[in-house]
């Protein structure tokens, strides 16, 4: 529960009740409500709680109950209501004066009432209040969520912001200097406080609440979102929105920055990688000459991944598409995996990515730009035009750098030599090809069939059950238990399967002799697949 006993005492039948004393305390926090019925209630009393009462344990000792009040309220009580008739007929003069000292609220309650017809109330009250709350700040995600995603520059992202929160608000930049306040803010002292702590941090404004949201992009500060509300506590689904609008708000600080302000930048980025790519330039030159510009092109721990993204389709290249993907990795804070450099090259975008020393990264990196665009973009159709990317290996030291490009481009060479359709692939994925990628498919073709021989003859394998199941043996680098999980059955029928298989091939799958023969015909196999030679 989260209420001011004012706001309490505005809720039947609580609004029957009289306030006798504590009348400058009703703005003090009702978190939850108890009843007093022992002595030593002021033990277990928690902060902000608020104590409905007969005066049992009050009655005896105006002066004992003048020492519970003050215990009471020194553990944070939000109030005391008193129900007269039985053990009091009214509340002594000595209770009343030191409540009004305290400001702590006194309440005579109403007879007629229960203490739970009162509670339930306040509960019922509180429930419909956040629920009214909540859909308005659902309405006000979705709201954020659509100017998130309008594609036009706005001249006045901060007004349109304060629009969507239905909140005054205020811009500080990260000097302190003021950069936008809503007009119903205008003759407030915004900055008082300054500096700010660099966290989110509620603070008490008025009869309502200030919260100061940091505007971060990455490791760039842009200042702080200031948010005027009219409620003296914090919800937390809104406190998320205004941490979710001051997100929105670094995206495009930072989209301007960037694109108003440092444009020449990245053009230097690009003219040094370029010149270290063509062997003009060392890496520590590289290196030297990027940290210069403030570009940071790997990080400590010096593992990093390439990826080249292109657009196949002709025309493309230098057009608008091209453009647009740049800016979605560069600036779009979906598109944010991990720390990375997007550098627009003659051959397409040349992306590198951090990542943790302990793992290759690729697999994660396809399924994540794969998914994103696919989102962002529409992705691409087979044959039309859109983004495709080629992942390099997993690289550990800078200076591996042109390595890791060449990778990249051959990855795209030999999926265009074979056809293959994929959004993402991986230079390790294509390596087998890369080695024998000027082998002639006839001899593949033969290669794969002698191999085969046995799985391939009339009703050999009818159903393509046990050639399935070898193949997803391969793929999965022969774990047994891994092959099962990606053909939905159990690890013993892939046993029983892979013991048939090798009895028609020959082969012992425990020596990487065999092993190396068939990753080399599936890697045939799929390449003349993709040519449409071999069904």
């Amino acid at each position: 529960m989260q209420l001011t006993v004012k706001e309490a005492l505005s809720i039947y039948p609580l609004s029957e009740a009289k306030l006798v004393a504590g009348a400058e305390g009703t703005m003090r926090t009702l978190k939850s409500v108890n009843v007093m019925d022992a002595p030593d209630i002021a033990d277990w009393i928690k902060s902000g709680e608020m104590l409905f009462t007969t005066a049992f344990v009050m009655k005896d000792s105006e002066d004992d109950a003048v020492k519970l009040l003050r215990r009471l309220n020194d553990r944070g009580c939000a109030g005391l209501g008193v129900k007269l008739g039985r053990f009091w007929q009214n509340i002594p003069a000595q209770i009343i004066e030191e409540a009004d000292a305290l400001q702590l609220p006194l309440l005579e309650l109403p007879f007629q009432f229960t203490f739970s017809d009162q509670m339930n109330a306040l509960f019922k009250a509180e429930y419909e209040r956040n629920t009214r709350t909540l859909e308005t700040v659902v309405n006000k995600q979705k709201r954020l969520m659509q100017f998130a995603l309008e594609q036009d520059q706005k001249n006045d992202v901060f007004s349109k912001l304060a629009a969507v929160l239905n909140y005054p608000i205020a811009v500080i930049g990260s000097r302190g200097h003021m950069l936008y306040v809503s007009e119903e803010m205008k003759d407030t002292n915004i900055q008082q406080g300054w500096p700010f702590k660099n966290v989110m941090h509620r603070v008490k404004w008025d009869h309502g609440s200030c919260y100061r949201v940091p505007v971060m992009q990455k490791d760039e500060d842009y200042g702080f979102l200031l948010i005027y509300t009219d409620g003296a506590y914090g919800l937390k689904a809104e406190e998320e929105l205004f941490q979710q609008a001051s997100e929105v708000l670094a995206f495009y600080m930072d989209m301007t920055y960037r694109e108003h302000i440092n444009p020449t930048v990245q053009d230097e980025i690009r003219v040094i990688v370029k010149q270290y790519l063509d062997r003009k330039l060392g890496c520590e030159e590289l290196i030297r000459r990027s940290e210069g510009l403030g570009v940071q092109l790997f990080q400590d721990s010096g593992t990093y991944q390439c990826v080249l993204t292109t657009i196949e389709s002709e025309g493309y290249v230098e057009g608008k598409l091209i453009k647009q993907v740049h800016r979605e990795l560069q600036y779009n804070p979906m598109m944010q995996l991990t720390a990375s450099h997007h550098i627009q090259m003659d051959e397409g975008i040349l992306s590198i990515y951090a990542c943790p020393a302990d793992k290759d990264y690729g697999e994660e990196l396809s399924r994540f730009l794969t998914s994103r665009f696919e989102d962002l973009i529409g992705g691409r159709k087979p044959g039309g035009a859109g983004p495709r990317f080629w992942i390099s290996k997993m690289k550990h030291e800078p200076k591996s750098l042109r390595e890791a490009f060449q990778e990249c481009l051959d990855t795209r060479a030999i999926a265009s030599r074979f056809g293959m359709q994929d959004t993402a692939l991986q230079f390790e994925m294509l390596e087998f090809a890369y080695v024998f990628q000027h082998v002639p498919e006839s001899i593949m073709e033969t290669y794969c069939n002698k191999v085969l021989e046995p799985l391939l003859v009339k009703d050999g394998d009818p159903t393509q059950v046990l050639m399935n199941t070898l193949e997803a043996f391969i793929e999965n680098d022969g774990l047994i238990n891994e092959a099962a999980k990606q053909l939905f059955v159990h690890r013993n029928t892939v046993t029983y399967r892979m013991d048939k298989i090798s009895s028609l091939l020959q082969m012992d799958f425990k020596k990487s002799n065999d092993l190396l023969k068939l990753k080399l015909v599936f890697t045939f196999r799929k390449f003349l697949q993709d040519q449409g030679v071999h069904k």
